[in-house]
């Protein structure tokens, strides 16, 4: 389902929603290390800093099955240049706060309005793509995203302490929306009668929901806790970072060639491949770790792999659901998004206090062949 648009109406209006992405995604990767930074210099005990990381996640959740009917209501270009100033205010709220809860509080506020642009943003890419290239459009929306979202944290370090960081969060957040203001006679109408609710949504394309849930157990697993499993291992400290690097790299370098497969072939037989060569990856892991180059190549193949599945779940829901359930389908499949980043790293975390590295890889492992079982069940009921 896409947009009627010429096509060069169709690339400026994707080249401005996938332009703001990568703000919207600078502005997730300067709040999540700002936050603790912060929090640990005011010396928080640990359970603080974790229920301020988990703050963002947490106000996505709870927003989610709302944000659809409200950009039905005032459409794309309102929803998504709303949620960048609201952002954008919360960075700049931050700097005058000294305090655990209140800077909680800003998180939680501000972390529903940056949902709007990720949400519309989203429903923007999957109603102007046309499915014939609609893989390779939302691959390069994930790279301009996850490349905000790596470049966050390097700039914190590169600006250090002080106003600079929150003025840089600020800006990135409300320079995000100028794209599509710019665009906004480009915005799809996002504006239709009786859209169908989030739960309805879930429904509507459970193959691009379970990859929604995959890509968001498989990615927040291994970005928070590959180092654990590499050090426990006998890395060092620096290689293990460095393997989470190159974890991001193979996430960004890998996308487009995946949304190419998807765009040329069947995607449920991409998302099954690409189950497969996650398990197959992550039980090699633990052999390679301590053969640096080894390890370096299995980490970007992994990035990619996991990257993937958000990819061509993505596309899955975009090729499956009719234009005015497309903003319900999307909140639904960031809400699987979400479970799943919330699931994966709390199991893993309490297997690796059993086994720091078998308990890893069984618990992403396990996790992951279900959910391809369930890709095939409800593939079959097509």
């Amino acid at each position: 389902m896409s947009a009627n648009f010429t096509p060069r109406e169709r690339m400026l209006s994707l080249a401005a929603v996938i332009t703001a992405a990568f703000g919207v995604g600078l502005a997730f990767g300067i709040g999540f290390p700002l936050t603790s930074l912060t929090l640990e210099a005011w010396h928080e005990p640990a359970w603080v800093l974790g229920l301020a990381g988990a703050a963002p996640a947490i106000a996505v959740l709870i927003m989610l099955p709302f944000l659809p009917a409200v950009v039905g209501r005032v459409g794309a270009v309102p929803a998504i240049a709303s949620g960048c100033v609201l952002a954008a205010l919360g960075f700049l709220a931050l700097s005058t706060v000294s305090t655990a809860p209140a800077w909680i509080a800003i998180r939680l506020a501000m972390s529903a309005g940056i949902a709007l642009p990720w949400l519309v943003g989203e429903t923007w890419i999957n109603t102007v793509s046309t499915d014939g290239t609609r893989g390779r459009v939302i691959a390069l929306y994930a790279i301009a995203f996850f490349t905000g979202f790596a470049i966050g944290p390097q700039l914190i370090g590169v600006l250090g302490q002080g106003l600079a960081p929150f003025l840089a969060g600020a800006a990135a957040t409300a320079l995000a929306g100028v794209p599509i203001i710019l665009a906004r006679r480009l915005a799809p109408d996002l504006t239709h009668d009786n859209p169908v609710g989030t739960a309805t949504a879930l429904r509507l394309a459970p193959i691009g929901m379970i990859g929604g849930f995959i890509g968001g157990f498989a990615e927040i697993s291994y970005l928070s806790l590959l180092p654990n499993v590499a050090i426990a291992s006998g890395v060092t400290e620096t290689d293990a970072l460095r393997l989470l690097t190159m974890l991001s790299v193979g996430g960004g370098v890998l996308q487009f060639p995946i949304g190419w497969l998807a765009d040329k072939f069947d995607k449920v037989a991409i998302s099954t491949l690409l189950a497969a060569a996650f398990v197959g990856l992550s039980l090699l892991l633990p052999f390679v770790l301590n053969a640096p180059v080894l390890a370096l190549v299995m980490a970007f193949a992994l990035g990619g792999v996991i990257l993937g599945f958000y990819t061509v779940g993505l596309s899955i829901v975009g090729e499956r659901v009719a234009p005015k359930d497309i903003a319900a389908a999307n909140a639904a499949f960031l809400i699987m998004y979400q479970v799943g980043a919330i699931l994966g790293p709390l199991a893993a975390g309490a297997a690796m206090t059993l086994s720091p590295v078998l308990g890893f890889i069984a618990t992403v492992c396990g996790l992951m062949l279900i959910s391809a079982i369930a890709l095939q069940v409800f593939a079959r009921r097509k």
